[in-house]
């Protein structure tokens, strides 16, 4: 199997292809059955059935509350059956890790790798606040993220029996979804104090509005004995990475960090803050969170097995980006055999993800590590869009689906353009240095891109720049993926042209896996709503089969001779 991978990925390499097209053409082949072709009849009839099922809108948004209603009243064995026999068969791998064996297996055939995915995650209104304690909120998540860890261990540890496979992780799953706010909370505080005291704009302060900063934190100073200047003094000299007297955004967070044993304790202390503070147990919560973290990534890096970071929603997000900046900066700083270890994931159709991607590529690159990034267009909508509306916020996501691909495609663009720098800048370096090779590679590039995206066209234009900026497509400098279940056309074709090609494998217990299946059927309403193609692909192929089944059985009568009537024995007369 992995020979036959081997040949069709060097094969891809020549510029050949199986099918004689390229990439592009294969993709926009709107009658090319690659993604259905070797599926069972029974596997083809399921998904006809489900894509169906997600197209009656008002089932998809009372899905919910069907299934709270069958809880209340005891009903959830019959609505948990046909929900694993329809929902879950499509989109899951199984109830274990172990489960999922199988599938990745099948995968594999096609080319396409796989990326683990414990689907077990947590959000605000699953916290009981009434009828619990501050201290038996933390105990039951603390508790709570200590198994999770462990099952996210094993599913490690599955994954790295298959090379190239990521385990992918929700840091919600990792400590209480009520710290993460809070975190959240106070990191959007501190940015946003950031820009006021930057007086003249330029997006840097000086140390005099440096001061002021601190002077706002819950906790000015970093011990008893300390005074605010020798805080300041110390801190800014810190920041001040180029001493031209002035600090940026990226430098003053990378300085006065959660992350930081150094620093932490300037943000203990209340709400009444400027800057609102953490408690002490918040603060000690937060660094079980990291601790069980790199001790996840520890065993990643032994077992060379990488790990792909979720996003999730946007009250989550700041605290959840700051975990991973931590350790992408602690782990992505050497080479490993497959790329870097760790990525993040930005949600394209929120309107500040190309500036956070930005600004998170100038920390890496001051830092000193690869910017691994996984670009989705966004699970929430629905979710973020409801709460934006009751509390009266802004709308955090994009202004209709044209800005989502403009700043999408803008994600992309920038990634490669990383890339394009930094391979002009090896072959001007191999030319004034007599050096043989000047290609860009997992050891020289200082980003990897993750094209994680059901939308054709983006996957179309991303091979598309591949192909102009000469980027190989097994390079592992760019990979693509698709959840499982889904836009099997597009995953099939990439894996056939030797592509970097990843499914999401998600599984769990049903009862934590439906939170995920109810987001897929309505984040994603408008692409399986939508996908013609792939339903067009799902009767050709069912219609072709039933139809060269009748042939056979026509051919088979018409061969079958006439039955001889043996003759009886001679008599005489």
């Amino acid at each position: 199997m992995e020979a036959a991978i081997q040949s069709a990925a060097a094969a891809a390499a020549a510029g050949a292809s199986p099918t004689g097209n390229t990439v592009v053409q294969d993709l926009k082949d709107e009658h090319n059955r690659i993604g259905v072709e070797k599926k069972s009849t029974s596997e083809l009839m399921l998904s006809m059935l489900v894509y169906k099922l997600c197209t009656f809108s008002l089932l998809v948004d009372l899905a919910p509350r069907l299934i709270s209603l069958a809880e209340m009243v005891h009903l959830t064995p019959p609505v948990y059956w046909f929900v694993r026999k329809t929902f879950f068969a499509q989109f899951c791998g199984g109830e274990s890790a172990e489960d999922c064996i199988g599938t990745m297996n099948a995968l594999r055939s096609g080319g396409i790798n796989s990326i683990l995915d414990l689907s077990i995650e947590a959000d605000l209104d699953e916290l009981d606040l009434e009828n619990q304690t501050p201290q038996q909120i933390r105990a039951q998540f603390n508790k709570s993220a200590d198994h999770i860890a462990d099952q996210i261990s094993t599913c490690i540890e599955t994954a790295s029996q298959m090379s190239k496979s990521f385990a992918a992780i929700k840091i919600t799953a990792m400590g209480s979804p009520l710290l993460l706010q809070q975190v959240s909370s106070t990191l959007n505080a501190l940015e946003s104090r950031f820009k006021g005291v930057d007086q003249d704009r330029d997006g840097k302060v000086t140390k005099e509005e440096f001061r002021e900063l601190v002077k706002m934190l819950p906790s000015p100073a970093l011990n008893k004995d300390q005074s605010m200047d020798a805080v300041v003094e110390q801190l800014f000299k810190e920041a001040d990475r180029d001493q031209d007297g002035k600090v940026d955004w990226v430098d003053f967070a990378s300085t006065i960090s959660l992350n930081r044993d150094e620093t932490r304790a300037l943000f203990l202390g209340g709400a009444e803050s400027e800057v609102p503070g953490l408690e002490k147990e918040d603060l000690d919560d937060y660094k079980r969170v990291l601790v069980r973290m790199e001790k996840l990534c520890d065993q990643a890096a032994v077992t060379q097995t990488r790990l792909m970071i979720d996003a999730e929603q946007t009250y989550f997000q700041p605290a959840i980006d700051s975990v991973a900046l931590h350790l992408m900066e602690n782990y992505n700083n050497k080479p490993h055999v497959e790329g870097p270890l760790i990525f993040n994931t930005y949600q394209m159709y929120l309107k500040d993800a190309l500036g956070r991607l930005q600004q998170d590529y100038v920390h890496a690159q001051r830092n000193g590590y690869v910017l691994a990034a996984k670009l989705v267009r966004g699970a929430y909508m629905v979710s973020e869009r409801k709460r934006a509306l009751e509390l009266g916020l802004d709308d955090p996501i994009c202004d209709g689906i044209e800005a989502t691909h403009t700043s999408y495609n803008a994600g992309v663009d920038f990634m490669l353009g990383a890339m394009t720098r930094q391979k002009q800048k090896l072959i001007t370096s191999a030319a004034t240095q007599d050096e043989e090779s000047s290609a860009l590679s997992l050891k020289t590039s200082p980003v990897v891109l993750f094209v994680a995206s059901h939308n054709k066209d983006s996957v179309i234009r991303t091979c598309e720049r591949m192909q102009e900026l000469d980027l190989a497509p097994q390079s592992g400098l760019i990979m693509f993926g698709q959840l499982m279940g889904m836009c099997d056309q597009i995953s099939y074709t990439l894996g056939q042209h030797g592509y970097g090609i990843f499914k999401y494998v998600p599984y769990g217990p049903i009862h934590h896996v439906i939170p995920y299946l109810i987001r897929r059927a309505q984040e994603n309403a408008s692409v399986l709503g939508g996908v013609a193609v792939e339903r067009s692909l799902l009767w050709e192929e069912l219609r072709s089969r039933f139809v060269a089944q009748k042939e056979r059985a026509q051919i088979q009568q018409a061969v079958v001779p006439s039955p001889i009537v043996p003759a009886g024995p001679a008599t005489t007369m």
